[in-house]
């Protein structure tokens, strides 16, 4: 066990990418607390964490929830060791729909609050840190290579989150720059998806969404299910197990990234939409709806930098990861978030 008797904290860990990250790190033997917003889905998971977890409820738009946070850390456990700085808002808007207070809290969960919980965790001798970031960093290009954000703007859908995020990782690397503390890792995750996502059809990410849609469908006998765009835009989607894999690895080595999590391996929107509507048993018609917009056209990681460092690169297939994930809502549907 790698993470053997080490206390971590991981923010936005109620649900989604960060319940897997708290569930990785107690397999691993650490102990953990458990930071969300969520009390419902938050008890859910402390029960089957079981006593080497610890829930902590706070709002991260309250300024004084990081040092609350790690306060009830050492209360709890008497040390920190990690953290696991994993909760963010990525809304997706144009500069001219944000609102002085969509920016405000978004400024503060996603660069105020991860700023002052590395200065709280740092303050009580923690041993490493790990940034979260997001695919929003990046400009629309080719490929996507750690580097090119120094001389390129984030995407026109995600630029303010996206800014919010580059920041953050700035403020994380400020930490070597000041004190000499280099025992920090930064990721940067493709579009993650799997068991525990969002399943909202409005403010979900494309799987868990387009996953509730042809069920739906299956289920009402519906002739067609319509989706946005044309289908040729590709992405390229990271199954929650490999990502937390990586997370993991991430943690336990001594180079600090930014690292590309990603497979490596394109899947344009039709494609995605026709192995769904296959997995599910959907036999009807997908209708594509050409006046909704594709979004950007492309998004691709370079992975040699990941692959130089830890010798692997993330390979569930999208076949397998969907699978996985279509057997959990269909089992989950009254518990999963809708």
């Amino acid at each position: 066990m790698r993470l053997k008797d080490k206390v971590i904290i991981v923010t936005g860990a109620t649900a989604g990418i960060g319940g897997a990250i708290a569930t990785a790190c107690i397999r691993e033997g650490a102990k953990v607390l458990v930071h969300g917003i969520n009390e419902s889905e938050g008890k859910v998971l402390i029960a089957k964490l079981g006593d080497n977890a610890k829930l902590f409820l706070a709002d991260l738009f309250d300024p004084n929830s990081p040092t609350l946070i790690v306060e009830s850390a050492i209360s709890h456990f008497g040390k920190i060791d990690g953290l696991v700085n994993n909760a963010a808002l990525v809304e997706r808007s144009t500069l001219d729909a944000e609102t002085p207070e969509s920016i405000e809290r978004t400024l503060q969960v996603n660069l105020k609050a991860p700023f002052f919980l590395i200065q709280a965790a740092y303050e009580a001798n923690v041993d490493w840190f790990l940034y979260t970031s997001s695919v929003g960093v990046y400009s629309p290009a080719e490929v996507f290579q750690e580097d090119s954000v120094w001389s390129t703007f984030p995407s026109p859908n995600d630029r303010f989150a996206g800014w919010t995020k580059r920041m953050g990782e700035l403020q994380t690397e400020a930490y070597k720059i000041q004190y000499g503390f280099d025992r920090f890792s930064i990721v940067r995750p493709a579009n993650v998806y799997g068991p525990y996502d969002n399943f909202h059809l409005e403010n979900s990410h494309v799987i868990p969404a387009l996953i509730r849609k042809f069920i739906a469908a299956k289920e009402s006998n519906s002739p067609t299910v319509e989706v946005w765009g044309t289908g040729v835009a590709t992405r390229e989607f990271l199954y929650v197990g490999d990502t937390v894999k990586a997370i993991i690895d991430a943690m336990d080595c001594n180079e600090t990234g930014p690292f590309n999590l990603g497979t490596g391996v394109e899947t344009s929107i039709k494609e995605l939409n026709e192995t769904i509507a296959k997995l599910v048993g959907y036999e009807g018609e997908i209708v594509w709806d050409t006046n909704r917009p594709d979004g950007q056209p492309k998004r691709f990681y370079d992975m040699s930098k990941f692959k130089e460092t830890f010798g692997y690169v993330p390979n569930t297939t999208l076949e397998d990861g969907l699978k996985e994930t279509i057997d959990w809502y269909s089992n989950n549907k009254e518990t999963a978030r809708l």
